[in-house]
């Protein structure tokens, strides 16, 4: 089983390619959950791919986002599908640790990955070994609110050790210096990856 995240989209195709599993495979199962245009990208990926390699049939299957999040636990140990998107980091921790996900450190070393998408190599590592191949990308950040700076009297922060001095100031001003709130749990989570 292979842990596909998302890189390039053209890495789909050269992880298609490389790993030995796939090249005798007559059918491809492909589990995912994209939005409309992903999906219609996806699509047009899948059918270069079958069009360069006519004895490969993809067959995906897409989910709702919120549906995949629950299947996907059921379909990796009933009816495992060749590849599967799914998140990086602590979201992808147990599937590794239960031998659901394959590794792929053969695709990142083959096709140049950990310089090519060294920013991400990080978050598909787990016991030095890699478990997947971004195919996309969010941005994570840290915002700050200009009126709490203001009250407790500090400057944006240039450097890790500015940060860590203003959060002194703001905790003599009474002010938490980091906070976060969703409704939704997978943000809080994503913090920590």
């Amino acid at each position: 089983m292979v842990h596909l995240a998302k890189g390039a989209l053209a890495f789909t195709a050269a992880l298609l390619m490389t790993t030995s599993a796939f090249a005798q495979a007559r059918e491809l199962k492909y589990y995912a959950d994209y939005d409309p245009i992903p999906l219609a990208a996806m699509e047009a990926l899948i059918a270069d791919f079958e069009a360069a390699n006519p004895d490969v049939d993809v067959v995906l299957q897409n989910f709702d986002h919120e549906g995949y999040k629950t299947a996907i636990r059921n379909f990796l140990t009933a009816d495992s599908p060749d590849l599967a998107n799914w998140y990086a980091g602590n979201r992808m921790a147990p599937f590794v640790e239960a031998g659901q996900f394959m590794d792929v450190s053969d695709v990142w070393e083959a096709n140049g990955l950990s310089e090519a998408l060294a920013s991400a190599k990080a978050s598909m590592t787990i016991d030095g070994k890699q478990w997947g191949v971004p195919y996309t990308y969010y941005q994570w950040g840290i915002y700050y609110n200009r009126d709490a700076y203001k009250a407790a009297g500090v400057e944006v922060p240039a450097t890790w050790a500015d940060f860590v001095a203003n959060c002194e100031k703001f905790k003599a001003a009474g002010i938490d210096c980091l906070t976060t709130g969703s409704s939704a749990l997978w943000p809080i989570a994503g913090i920590f990856d």
